[in-house]
């Protein structure tokens, strides 16, 4: 699957600041390889069939102390710990446009946190917000990636990751900003996903994996403003995208990202339906 959604990159070229990991080589569980790298794995691990591909670049400690500090105000002796911990040397950035935290507070927070890792660590969007950065940039590089998946790597996007940090050398366009400096959203993970028709089975598939993942994408139905203006920009991106990555040899498949779109509102709309029925 990662394969296929490189292949659909370089068939379509991203117009926003979109990475996905290339791919080095399949090892196989009988490859020699194994016979010398192995003994680096942690204890129980075994040969398996694996794919070989490139290592993201990991946010600056620069950055990362800051969000260090962000996420463990009020807890210095927590806060100095992650920051000299050789463990949480490796800081990706997860954008959680579709997600806001449930206790928000003014000012300097006091953290609950006892135990905190830079390991993929969560950025709500109303942090993203506070700090100043580009949330309807990131919607948009998030609807192209996803109409990449579906209709170019015909896949469900099911359980996929995306992930702010550094590009890759020479890489072109990136994203821009006071706070993290120079930085590109990454997408990877694809073991989770699987082929789809491109059909209205396959937009039942797409939506369903949609709500699945993690709330990377912004989300209809929530009732904040700021939330449903960010969906709708999401939802013209994607459709765009859709339409240049079908391409007009495949027009009379256009109508499935519209019929896709109505599917993750619909959903939206239940979703929030039943919330607002169990606090009732």
């Amino acid at each position: 699957m990662h394969i296929k959604v490189v292949e659909s990159a370089q068939h379509h070229p991203p117009s926003n600041p979109l990475c996905i990991p290339q791919c080095h080589r399949l090892i196989q569980a009988t490859d020699p390889w194994w016979h010398s790298n192995l003994p680096q794995f942690p204890p129980g691990y075994s040969a398996y069939r694996t794919l070989q591909s490139e290592r993201i670049p990991k946010v600056p400690r620069s950055i990362s102390n800051k969000i260090i500090e962000l996420f463990c105000a009020g807890n210095t002796p927590l806060c100095d710990f992650v920051k000299i911990n050789p463990d949480d040397d490796a800081c990706l950035i997860r954008p959680y446009l579709g997600s806001r935290r449930r206790h928000r507070q003014e000012g300097v927070s006091q953290s609950l946190f006892q135990r905190f890792s830079l390991r993929n660590v969560p950025l709500y969007v109303d942090q993203m917000e506070v700090l100043g950065l580009d949330v309807k940039a990131y919607a948009g590089a998030m609807a192209e990636a996803l109409a990449l998946m579906h209709w170019g790597a015909r896949i469900d996007a099911n359980d996929v990751e995306f992930v702010l940090a550094p590009p890759r050398a020479n890489h072109t366009p990136t994203f821009e900003s006071d706070y993290l400096t120079v930085h590109c959203m990454w997408i990877l993970d694809f073991d989770c996903c699987r082929p789809i028709w491109v059909d209205e089975t396959g937009v039942e598939q797409a939506c369903a994996a949609f709500y699945k993942n993690d709330p990377f994408y912004p989300r209809p139905g929530t009732g904040e403003a700021a939330d449903e203006e960010l969906w709708v920009l999401f939802k013209q991106r994607f459709l765009e995208s859709s339409q240049r990555i079908m391409g007009e040899a495949n027009h009379d498949k256009w109508f499935l990202a519209d019929k896709l779109v109505e599917r993750i509102e619909e959903e939206g709309r239940s979703r929030r339906k039943d919330k607002e029925a169990g606090t009732s």
